[in-house]
């Protein structure tokens, strides 16, 4: 087997096994036989089990971080109106995570699975990990708000983002639980449509008057 396929096949079984019982309780025996590799391999290739687990997050989250990026910079200025931004943002991940709601294993489905259990486990590498993959595309998408909101500061902007980030999350997670308590009204299949009430409510957040927030000292 060549390296790369080796990587490849020990990033697969990883995210696997992450995403059925969790990295905590994901043993290097069990990886490597669900690989069907030796230990050596994993250490050539990754070092350890944290770094792993890193790899195995990055090679999800990379690809949707650069298509957000490259959407926004393919931009011009006057097309830079808040649905635009919005839609770079958050389409990327549900394009992802989507496939008809045929297989239910598309790259964006098993990241949610995986960064829900890791969510859960709070590794002590998460907060600074989760910084890295994410915080240079949200300075990125934050001044591109700043110059459509120009009545926001950046706290603001900061909180809006997270919460359009929850909202985004939890549809990628839970898109078949409203299909199910609408019965049926909402079609978790209809991708296209998912997105556009997606973004008309981010819209609506992100254009709505910044409460009136004294900040108290401690």
């Amino acid at each position: 087997m060549a390296a790369d396929d080796t990587k490849e096949t020990i990033l697969d079984a990883a995210e696997a096994l992450f995403a059925e019982q969790g990295s905590a309780a994901t043993s290097l025996r069990q990886l490597t036989t669900r690989a069907g590799v030796n230990l050596a391999a994993v250490n050539y290739h990754f070092g350890g089990k944290e770094p792993l687990a890193k790899a195995v997050l990055a090679r999800r989250i990379a690809p949707v971080n650069h298509e957000r990026l490259r959407r926004l910079d393919a931009l011009a200025p006057k097309q830079r109106t808040l649905r635009a931004i919005v839609r770079a943002f958050v389409e990327p991940p549900l394009r992802a995570g989507a496939d008809g709601g045929r297989s239910g294993d598309t790259p964006g489905s098993r990241l949610c699975r995986v960064f829900g259990r890791v969510m859960v486990e709070q590794p002590p590498f998460l907060r600074t990990f989760l910084a890295q993959q994410f915080r240079p595309v949200a300075r990125r998408f934050e001044a591109a708000l700043a110059a459509a909101l120009p009545g926001h500061d950046s706290a603001t902007l900061w909180w809006r983002l997270h919460f359009v980030i929850g909202a985004m999350a939890h549809t990628l997670q839970n898109s078949a639980t409203v299909a199910h308590l609408s019965e049926g009204r909402c079609d978790a299949d209809d991708v296209d449509a998912l997105i556009e009430h997606l973004v008309a409510f981010a819209i609506g957040g992100l254009r709505a008057p910044a409460p009136a927030v004294t900040r108290q000292s401690t």
